[in-house]
């Protein structure tokens, strides 16, 4: 690997986040948190705090229905007795060494596999679901238990001690659902001692670090900055913090960083910088929580941007769901994140999130409002007037990362990558296609990012991805285990309404072109392939139906896709493949594969009835 090559993707990273980076690694070395914040063992010397008192509810009980506690949204939980927090939630493995400051730490060198399996209960997900049963039954039995999970958790998690606060991020994540839950239990603006001091612990831990958390350019950077605003409201009214000069600086500080994360982060259509729908979820969830408190303890409004980004934001992820299930093609990363579980709606619904940024930001509905999706905006309400006459769906602007062509019975997506934000997964051209409210070309998804080297390999490759792979290799080279060298710069030379064209060329020399045209019952795809030495595989990852071969065809039910190409074609297969929808799920999927052995176009002819 060229060093020239590795220093262009050290520019575009950025030289200021290379800079925060190298400095948080060197303060690690130096031992410098472990000074600058010490382990405390301030709440396991007091093994009965309260946290959540018992106070009048706002909220009656008929308006609302419990939810369940899934860990990544699909693996439950039992919550008849608080868990092994050092435990993955889905084996038997326990963090070993967790006596030492997080600092001194390595995610990946805990013996746990995926860290994000024993991270994932101490992000506070179960709050919701104690919390919702008692404003349900108003049972004392619900309110006892959430305090002493929360004790439970505080002593075998000394401030500052082991894996549980190791990640800023993490940390956050806390920060909000306890400001959440503080807000469902009527005490947002009178919060106990004990969860006071908890918060101010938690956003101590927060602020050194989020420089680094900034240099990430992604989901880190809005959840750490809003965390230090919302957890700095709630604290600003406690009689013991509402004095520290430090409580104002946190709020400034969040309120600055949102802004410029806001600004950075979202492009001009909407999209999000990891170029995942589910990444952008948790993004819009954030900023929709920290609107909902910026309107509860009426703070100033944001700039005029940033409200244009976030509502061009909005128009983009609900351009990508199925309006009657809220499904969401597989684009990007999917680490199972979903910062607000509070509805019986499962994981990957996604209406819940539009419609209550939707009511935040623009004080209107987007769906019914007679529907469970709407538990959370009912629950984290606005305080302006709603029109809760449907908003008509926004018109099609998706033209940066990824592109939509769609008509009234089809909606095709495919990636087309810049070099304005690090890529996750060689999926440059990848196509994913819906024909109605069925996904008949699918994505995959990326099931764990710390698994068996071959599955972990898999989910982020060319070979698991709608587009062309040239000699076996992957697209792009590793620099690291999330780091590609050589990013993609793709081409969109032709685009109207029914009609794509785009292309990239690699720094192997590979060609792709990809043109796709939309009619009312056919699909049209020209791959246009150039620069291979041996051999090129399309491939075509389809979802568990009675597909049958005849030749250059396939079929099932009403759908049927032809194969031709005007190179000699070496072999047409089905072959076994993988889709993980939820994290650390997954499942066996046809996969059509077509092999060329020289250049020139091969045509996809996708039909339906």
């Amino acid at each position: 690997m060229k060093i020239i090559d590795k220093l262009l993707t050290y520019k575009r990273l950025g030289i200021s986040n290379i800079f925060y980076v190298a400095v948080y690694r060197f303060a690690i070395k130096l031992g410098y948190f472990q000074k600058k914040l010490p382990i405390d063992n301030q709440f396991k010397n007091k093994p009965s705090a309260i946290f959540f008192s018992e106070q009048p509810l706002r909220i009656t009980n008929k308006n609302i229905t419990s939810v369940k506690l899934k860990a990544f949204g699909w693996l439950h939980v039992d919550t008849s007795q608080a868990p092994n927090w050092l435990k993955a939630v889905n084996n038997e493995n326990v963090v070993k060494n967790n006596a030492m400051h997080w600092s001194q730490l390595n995610d990946f060198d805990l013996a746990v596999g995926d860290i994000k399996t024993v991270w994932e209960l101490s992000r506070f997900n179960w709050l919701f679901c104690f919390s919702i049963d008692f404003m349900i039954t108003n049972k004392l039995e619900y309110l006892d238990t959430l305090n002493h999970w929360l004790n439970d958790w505080s002593a075998h998690n000394p401030i500052n001690q082991g894996v549980n606060w190791k990640c800023g991020q993490e940390a956050s994540i806390r920060v909000m659902h306890l400001a959440a839950t503080a807000y469902l239990l009527n005490q947002e603006k009178a919060i106990t001692t004990d969860l006071a001091d908890f918060l101010y612990a938690h956003l101590v831990r927060i602020s050194p670090t989020i420089h680094y958390a900034m240099a990430q350019d992604n989901n880190h950077g809005t959840s750490e900055a809003a965390a230090l605003y919302i957890g700095s409201l709630l604290l600003e009214k406690n009689a013991k913090y509402q004095k520290k000069s430090v409580i104002q600086q946190w709020i400034k500080t969040g309120e600055y960083w949102l802004e410029n994360r806001v600004d950075k982060l979202i492009d001009n259509d909407g999209v999000f910088s990891q170029h995942s729908v589910n990444y952008h979820r948790l993004m819009l969830d954030t900023l929709s929580l920290v609107e909902f408190f910026r309107q509860q303890f009426n703070q100033s409004t944001f700039s005029a941007l940033y409200y244009q980004k976030i509502d061009k934001a909005i128009d983009w992820l609900h351009s990508t769901i199925s309006v009657t299930s809220g499904k969401t093609p597989i684009l990007g990363l999917n680490d199972g994140a979903q910062l607000l579980p509070l509805t019986s709606c499962d994981y990957v619904d996604y209406r819940p999130s539009i419609q209550w940024a939707s009511v935040l930001f623009r004080a209107s509905t987007i769906y019914e409002i007679n529907h469970p999706l709407n538990q959370l905006m009912l629950l984290l309400p606005t305080n302006k007037n709603i029109n809760e006459e449907t908003s008509p769906l926004p018109v099609n602007s998706l033209n940066t990362s990824y592109q939509l062509i769609e008509n009234d019975y089809a909606r095709c997506y495919i990636r087309t990558p810049n070099t304005q934000f690090r890529p996750a997964c060689c999926d440059a051209l990848h196509l994913d296609v819906w024909i109605a409210d069925e996904n008949i070309l699918v994505g995959t998804g990326s099931y764990s990012y710390n698994c068996e080297s071959k599955l972990q390999a898999y989910f982020t490759s060319v070979s698991s991805h709608n587009t062309i792979q040239f000699d076996q290799h992957e697209q792009m080279p590793k620099l690291s285990q999330f780091l590609y060298n050589q990013w993609i710069d793709s081409e969109v030379t032709n685009k109207s309404k029914h009609h794509l064209c785009a292309q990239y060329v690699n720094d192997l020399g590979h060609s792709h072109k990809r043109e796709i045209h939309l009619t009312k019952n056919n699909l049209h795809i020209t791959d246009s392939i150039d620069g291979l030495k041996d051999k090129a595989t399309l491939r075509w990852h389809l979802p568990n139906k009675d597909w049958q071969q005849s030749g250059n065809k396939i079929s099932s039910g009403r759908f049927t896709i032809d194969i031709s190409a005007d190179t000699p074609i070496k072999k047409i297969t089905i072959v076994e493949g993988y889709q993980s929808r939820y994290y650390l799920k997954r499942n066996k999927i046809p996969v059509l594969e077509i092999t060329l052995a020289q250049a020139g176009k091969v045509y996809t002819l996708l039909s339906w009835s």
